[in-house]
């Protein structure tokens, strides 16, 4: 086991194998302060489900974080941290119920569901334009556009718009994941702030005139049944539905590629079973989801897992070492997508249960079984396996494979 108290989430061994690394905090600090994280880190499965549950863990980031940053970084990303003031996922009641219910009513299971054929084409568009002839880059070809696709075309943005509409949300995922690898983290996300603003509020000014069977439509069309939002909360909400909707899609389909060519009975299994089951794709977001923490603050005095935590400290619910807890998982380290029930926790819990798993867990199904149904012998190419270093997410840059036969070293 690691030294727990030598390391933080970001050190190389820790975004390699989060797994191994949290399984020391859970067995022997598991709630554990962190000096490399400035931190609490929470490890144990009852201990990160009560602290979803406790209203005095605050989800409020914004504010409390322009409190670190310098006046120069705080006026440059004046724009950015406005839009991130609309996102409900950094908002406590009763700002988050307000902010959630007029998406909650227009981004519905239902209409959900009614995607699944036009995903599925752009999954087998997508496969269609992959070259095989060497190795190719699945976070490239797939992971990364699909996702992109299929938000952009719920809000209505335009098909000529969505290369750029891409970048936008990487340029932002440097604030928002912790991405601190990158000295020019503020400049990109002030750009991405005010790209977005800008263009999100000519598209909504378009949709006001010219409604369509998008989003953006149904947003501004719910503000006549009372659920206002302001034009600068509306900016919020397209960005976190587009980011939401692309990262976290993006990582589970490659993580879940992975996950297969390693445990080749499982992959064997969906082959035997000719589709990938519902238990499948829960199994995939236990076993190496695309969210590895959720952060928190300490809103008042409070006590967890046997610790006295005080307002305003930081508090990291690792719901990637809760999703190995043998406590609530029989043989954690263990792929089973036949695992009934799954408990995980990858998506969060309670109030803010992520509102995109619905259609992240029918991209990602329909994707995953595309991609081994045409390449029936896909398997690993020669690579070193590069984690991007972020706090919150569990994300590859690249994941390199081959149509060919199997090389041992993958």
């Amino acid at each position: 086991m690691p030294t727990p108290e030598t390391k933080g989430v970001l050190d190389p061994a820790a975004l390699a194998d989060p797994y191994t690394y949290f399984a020391g905090l859970r067995e022997h600090d598991p709630v554990h302060w962190s000096e490399p994280d400035a931190a609490w880190l929470v490890t144990r499965y009852d201990d990160v489900l009560a602290g979803f549950r406790d209203s005095r863990l605050s989800s409020e980031r914004v504010g409390p974080s322009e409190k670190s940053l310098t006046p120069d970084q705080l006026a440059g990303l004046s724009t950015t941290l406005t839009i991130l003031e609309g996102w409900m996922a950094f908002r406590d009641e009763p700002e988050h119920a307000r902010l959630r219910a007029p998406l909650r009513r227009t981004f519905t299971p239902r209409r959900v569901t009614s995607m699944h054929e036009w995903i599925d084409r752009i999954v087998c568009e997508l496969i269609d334009d992959i070259d095989t002839s060497q190795p190719f880059d699945l976070v490239r070809d797939l992971a990364f556009p699909l996702p992109a696709i299929v938000i952009a075309e719920l809000l209505g943005v335009p098909p000529e718009d969505r290369n750029e509409f891409k970048w936008w949300s990487n340029k932002l995922a440097t604030l928002v994941l912790g991405t601190l690898d990158r000295p020019d983290m503020f400049e990109r996300s002030r750009d991405a702030g005010d790209e977005f603003t800008e263009y999100f509020t000519e598209l909504i000014r378009r949709y006001e005139k010219e409604p369509a069977d998008n989003l953006i439509s149904a947003l501004i069309a719910a503000r006549a049944e009372g659920f206002v939002l302001s034009d600068t909360e509306m900016v919020g909400a397209c960005t976190l539905l587009l980011f939401g909707g692309h990262e976290t899609t993006a990582n589970l389909i490659v993580n879940s590629t992975l996950t297969l060519l390693r445990n080749p009975d499982q992959l064997d299994l969906i082959r035997t079973l000719g589709e990938v089951p519902r238990t499948a794709v829960e199994e995939f977001l236990r076993y190496d989801g695309p969210a590895k923490i959720m952060e928190r603050r300490v809103a008042e005095p409070m006590e967890l897992g046997g610790r006295e935590l005080a307002p305003g400290d930081h508090v990291f619910l690792a719901i990637s070492s809760a999703n190995h807890d043998p406590a609530m998982f029989d043989g954690p380290e263990r792929v089973d997508l036949l695992r009934d029930p799954n408990p995980h926790l990858g998506f969060g819990q309670g109030r803010h249960f992520c509102l995109g798993a619905p259609l992240a867990r029918l991209e990602t199904k329909i994707a995953i079984e595309r991609l081994f149904e045409r390449f029936g012998d896909l398997c690993l190419a020669p690579q070193d396996f590069d984690y991007a270093p972020v706090v919150l997410g569990r994300s590859l840059r690249r994941l390199m494979l081959t149509a060919g036969a199997a090389d041992p070293a993958g």
